[in-house]
């Protein structure tokens, strides 16, 4: 991971960490009322609505609570009691219960709900890949060769980040062998037909990706292979020339994907970068609410830089 060249402004946060919790709690049961209303058929206690424990769940995320904390401190937090409108808030086993059931396909609209309005259109995208350590895994001995082998110890955290205001517009998560090519499609593919910029690094180069995202009516901006050999007369091609042609525009163009540095630097600052659950769908369900919780940072602080009139990035 590279050095970030810009960070948020000082006075923002100084002014976030004040009213983030109301702000928060807003943004998310705002989101919420877009999420389908849960269906019960059953008989006996009704359930807890699954929107308002995701909410519980991304607010223990946010201000960083273990399992316990939770039970301790913001389960009897009269605020949350009121802007939920329960009698009385899940108890910590149930918050894990309900997180088992969240699927990153639900975590991935809701953070689509919660940044649509917050992003220009079309979307100018940074696309890159950063890995997560996994707690747990260590050296173990094989018998069968005899020596200590090191199994892979980490995930690999695959986001699309919105060149204006760094909010986190799409993410996947994957094992640590997958390649950065084939994610270019899937973290484009919601946005249909709204794009700009599309700022990739070599990873993601290649033919196809360059024809995906001209399909979406984007501008294609990475840096070629050593290898690369692209056919005559093809969109490849005019790019290859492009390069050839104006480097200098071109290089400009490109490091401003730079910027997603200060993404990956907030999260892993902010939020550790490492993961304790055992089960791995599980990790990659606490990795998608911290991306949902580092956009209700991102969003309070475009709010405050509104009101203030004062520019939301500064120089690192």
């Amino acid at each position: 991971m590279g050095k970030p060249n810009i960070r948020l402004n000082p006075q923002i946060e100084s002014v976030r960490n004040r009213v983030l919790f109301n702000k928060a709690i807003e943004l998310l049961l705002s989101c919420t009322l877009l999420l389908p209303e849960p269906l019960y058929k059953g008989k006996g206690r009704r359930p807890y609505d699954y929107r308002i424990v995701l909410v519980l769940c991304i607010l223990r995320v946010l201000f960083r609570k273990s399992y316990a904390d939770y039970e301790t401190e913001m389960r009897s937090d009269r605020r949350l009691i009121d802007m939920t409108k329960l009698n009385k808030l899940p108890c910590k086993s149930t918050i894990n219960n309900y997180a088992f059931q969240f699927s990153l396909k639900l975590l991935s609209e809701f953070n689509r709900n919660l940044i649509d309005s917050w992003i220009k259109k079309p979307v100018d995208l940074l696309l890159d890949s950063s890995g997560i350590r996994l707690v747990g895994r260590s050296i173990w001995f094989c018998i069968k060769i005899k020596r200590n082998i090191r199994k892979k110890d980490c995930d690999k955290i695959h986001l699309a980040v919105s060149l204006c205001s760094l909010l986190i517009a799409n993410f996947k998560i994957s094992n640590s062998r997958r390649n950065d090519s084939p994610f270019l499609k899937k973290l484009l593919k919601p946005f249909s037909g709204i794009l700009g910029l599309v700022l990739a690094d070599k990873g993601y180069s290649g033919k196809k990706n360059a024809e995906y995202v001209l399909g979406k009516k984007g501008s294609f901006f990475c840096p070629f292979k050593s290898n690369a050999d692209p056919d005559e007369f093809s969109l490849w091609n005019k790019l290859y020339k492009l390069w050839r042609v104006f480097p200098s525009l071109c290089e400009n163009i490109y490091h401003q994907r730079s910027k997603i540095e200060a993404v990956f630097s907030a999260l892993k600052r902010k939020y550790g970068d490492q993961l304790y659950s055992k089960k791995w769908f599980m990790r990659r369900r606490e990795m998608a609410m911290r991306f949902i919780a580092y956009n209700i940072r991102i969003i309070v602080g475009i709010q405050i830089a509104r009101e203030k009139n004062i520019p939301l990035w500064v120089r690192a």
